[in-house]
This record gives C-alpha cells, structure tokens and sequence, in this order.
C-alpha cells in the first residue's frame, strides 16, 4: 500500500508539518491531528484534544478541535490558533473563538460575501492583537512552517449531498509593518479520507512500518480501494482512533493525545457527536 493515496487531494494541508496551539513569547501550546473521513451516511471528523506546553513541558489533553457551525458545517483549526497575553497567561486572541462568533453572525452559503468577511475579520483581530503590545512582544514569523500562522478547514455537506472542505490559510511575518497574508479559500470534494495537523507525520511513518497496513482497521483506507458505501461511522472511529493512539506512542514529538472527539454530518442527521461506537451522544 503506498500512503500518499490516502488522500493524495490533500493538498498543501500534508505537505505542511502543522501544529495547533497557544502560542506567545514565553509560552507555546501546540499538537493537532485531524482525521475526516466519508462514510455511507456522511462524513466523519475526529480530532484529538492535546495542547501542549513547550515552556513547561506539560499538556492539556480537554481541548475540543471540532467546532459546529451550523447543522451541516463544522470547522476544525490547525498550527498556532491563538496568543498567551504574556503577564497575564489569559487568552488575548482565540481563532476558534473568533471564527465561531462570525460563522454565528453570517451565512456559510453565502459564498464569496462569508469568506471575504471572515478573511477582513481575522486580519482586523490579528492587527488589533498586535496595536496593544511593543514590538519585542509580538509573536515570531514561523520559518518552519512557511510563516504560516493558523489553517482552518471547513467541513460541509450541500443540498447536493456533495461533502466539500474549504481550507482558509492564515500566514504572519513579525515586521514593524507586519505583513497578513490571507490567500483565497482552497475548496474540494471530498471523496477519500484526508489528514490535516500532524498528517504528513503519520503517513510518513506508516510508509516505513508497512507491517501496520496489515491492519484492516487501516489498510482498507487506502484511496486505491477505499468504498465510502461500505465505510460505517463506526469504521471510520475505529481507523481515526488507530491513527491517534499510534501517533501517541509512536511519535511522541507530534505531541497528539490518543483521547479524541468525533462528529458526524449526516446526510439525513446533519451535525451529531458521535461515540466510539459511531453513535450519537448529547453534549
């Protein structure tokens, strides 16, 4: 089985090593994977829960990632989605926070208008973040990752019964005028599973562990066979959940908690939090 079909229409989303925190000149939070994955009765995105602190080499293992915008829509986020204020430790700017207060405000369908709005939104957040801070206390450019500062991937299912990701890239580069570069939205059909966050780290090392396609729990993702008719929720739990205890103990650096949340956009259901077994639960 070769890993990059799982998902080859990944895009920039696994070519990028990602993270996904809290992060301020003292203090870095950080640790996301995101599994999605098409099943017969919509889709499925799971997300483990880590943050981590690189200043005090502790974590957090209760953060939710998944983020409902509407009974078809939910967000996940990646790489540094949000700054420490520095004396204080208290949150001063939450990309969740700020998303999920304009997705309220404005309709998802309404196209170029949402994202137009959003994009002048979190440029407006971001600027106003750095306006009450020195210079020396702004946080750096993210060389590693191609100054990119956070990704937000929104999850959809139309009218058509067509499931679509729409990726919005956030990139920063400290400067006395600081550069905020936010490109197009990137969108697809999502027709195969698709890995964001720590992505690229997990298949890198399944391609050199091919002992653990043996697993069906995973092989039988491989874009190359996979049948999303034949794919139940409980099926795609059961690989996301593979894919987080693995990366857990196997790669420990990628700072991903095996611990997790799923939810479903059903066709007929629409947004559910869904179990272990793939079965709603109230929360």
């Amino acid at each position: 089985m070769s890993f990059k079909t799982i998902s080859s229409r990944v895009y920039l989303l696994l070519t990028l090593s990602l993270t996904s925190g809290i992060v301020s000149p003292a203090q870095g939070l950080h640790g996301t994977l995101v599994v999605a994955v098409p099943v017969n009765e919509g889709l499925v995105v799971c997300a483990d829960k880590r943050l981590f602190n690189d200043a005090t080499g502790t974590f957090d293992d209760r953060f939710v990632k998944v983020r409902k915008v509407n009974t078809n829509t939910l967000f996940v986020a990646t790489n540094t989605i949000g700054f420490l204020d520095r004396s204080t430790g208290k949150m001063e700017f939450d990309a969740f926070e700020i998303t999920s207060n304009y997705a309220k405000k404005h309709d998802f369908n309404g196209g170029h208008l949402f994202w137009d709005g959003l994009r002048a939104e979190i440029r407006k957040q971001i600027l106003a973040y750095l306006d009450k801070r020195k210079f020396a206390d702004w946080p750096a450019t993210d060389t590693t990752n191609d100054r990119l500062l956070f990704n937000l991937v929104f999850y959809s299912i139309g009218s058509d019964c067509h499931i679509r990701s729409n990726s919005l890239r956030v990139f920063y580069e400290k400067a006395q005028t600081p550069v905020i570069d936010i490109p197009e939205v990137v969108a697809e059909e999502v027709r195969t599973p698709q890995l964001t966050g720590k992505g690229k780290s997990v298949m890198d090392y399944l391609s050199l562990h091919p002992e653990l396609v043996a697993d069906p729990t995973i092989g039988r993702f491989d874009e190359s066979i996979f049948d999303v008719k034949k794919t139940s929720p409980l099926d795609a739990v059961n690989f996301a959940s593979k894919l987080f205890l693995l990366t857990n103990t196997a790669l420990p650096g990628a700072e991903v908690s095996s611990t997790h949340d799923c939810a479903m956009l059903g066709y007929q259901t629409g947004f559910q939090w869904i179990d272990d077994l793939g079965q709603p639960i109230v929360r």
